[in-house]
């Protein structure tokens, strides 16, 4: 019986003294650009390096409350693009039939979110 006992305690804490391998994961962050302004439909979006589009109405964002349900009267009435881009240093052009209405420098870190307002 002894014997039996000593095997038991012996199985049993071998058992719990096996590594378990766990693996960590955590929420992957897309570096973000949002562009806000009034009339966004038509407009040329370029980030270079990157990419360059015609903004259309398949492309908007729609509009969602802040947190509690708190409106945001100021940007609730404005049309909004969300673009994904790359970290690092990028030019930012928008242009309308040729014109161009901004050109900007712009650093992203991982992760970050910028918001623009196109007036």
């Amino acid at each position: 019986m002894r014997k039996l006992f000593v095997i038991v305690i012996a199985t049993v804490l071998t058992g719990c003294g096996a590594q378990q391998q766990t693996v960590a994961v955590g929420i992957e962050e897309d570096t973000t650009l949002i562009i806000r302004g009034e009339a966004l439909v038509g407009l040329t979006v370029s980030v270079t390096p990157g990419f360059s589009r015609v903004i259309g109405e398949d492309d908007l964002t729609e509009f969602t409350m802040g947190l509690a349900g708190v409106v945001d009267s100021e940007n609730q009435n404005l049309e909004m693009i969300t673009l994904m881009v790359e970290d690092g240093l990028q030019r930012l052009t928008v242009t309308r039939n040729g014109s161009i209405i901004l050109d900007k420098e712009l650093h992203f870190t991982h992760g970050q979110t910028r918001e623009l307002r196109i007036r």
